[in-house]
């Protein structure tokens, strides 16, 4: 059975043992399904109610009550006072606007838990909105990073060979000197241990630098986007080492590919 508002009010009911009959059997068999937003609505108009209850401070009965209802008894009367009976029906109204209270109460506090419940689930559509957003936004980057650096005017093709250890290893590389922004499309490469990742380099004046790092898939294939190399003068050269996951700021692992940049 699912959760609906019909069980929240049933639950607010059952924490005042208001409610009866058919309806307490199937709210309680929708208890036993294991709701637990009506268990958590229970608890706390639980709560509320026994603070109310606890709020309330007794009254000992006037002085000389006990000794008039026997005065009546004992007369045959059995009639109490004009004045009696205005106390009693002012009692039973006080008693009738207590418990009055405590019913709205205990809405009330439903309310706000539907309330609050509903702020939860706003703010979790926001985030996963936002996730949404931000995801679509980096999609929307990378493809202009692509449009620029393929449909380029001065875009190269590069072709990368294997080297030992990786002779079948084939790459290129589609680089544009206007973006300073490459590609690398790569095959035939072999999986690595899990602590170490490919990582592609750019030759500037014969200094290597760093061009991101990428991760091969089970077929030996690779996609690999390079950050922003602005800094540079221009691409001379272009390999790929083996290095410690994450990156090195200096190639320290064995060349696997290595190319020169075709005019």
């Amino acid at each position: 059975m699912r959760h609906n508002e019909t069980h929240e009010e049933m639950a607010a009911l059952a924490a005042l043992s208001a409610l009866e009959g058919e309806d307490a059997r199937a709210f309680q068999a929708h208890l036993d399904e294991g709701c637990e937003r009506c268990e958590e609505i229970l608890a706390e108009m639980r709560n509320v109610s026994s603070a109310l209850a606890s709020s309330v401070r007794s009254r000992p009965p006037r002085a000389g009550l006990k000794a008039q209802i026997f005065d009546r008894i004992n007369t045959g009367t059995g009639k109490i006072a004009p004045m009696q009976r205005k106390r009693s029906v002012s009692e039973g109204v006080a008693w009738f606007l207590a418990a009055a209270a405590s019913l709205v109460m205990v809405f009330l506090g439903l309310d706000d838990l539907r309330l609050r419940q509903q702020r939860r689930e706003l703010r979790g559509s926001a985030a996963e909105l936002t996730a949404k957003l931000s995801s679509a936004e980096r999609e929307l980057a990378q493809r202009d990073l692509r449009v620029r650096v393929l449909e380029s005017e001065d875009v190269r093709v590069l072709s990368l060979a294997g080297k030992d250890p990786q002779p079948q290893a084939r790459a290129r590389v589609f680089w544009s000197d206007k973006a300073r922004r490459g590609i690398l499309l790569a095959g035939n490469l072999a999986s690595l241990p899990a602590d170490k990742q490919y990582e592609l380099w750019v030759f500037d004046q014969g200094k290597p630098v760093a061009a991101g790092v990428f991760d091969a898939d089970a077929e030996g294939r690779a996609f690999h986007e390079s950050p922003d190399l602005s800094a540079i003068a221009a691409a001379q050269n272009f390999a790929v080492t083996v290095e410690p996951r994450g990156g090195v700021a200096a190639p320290t692992g064995p060349i696997v590919l290595v190319g020169t940049p075709a005019a």
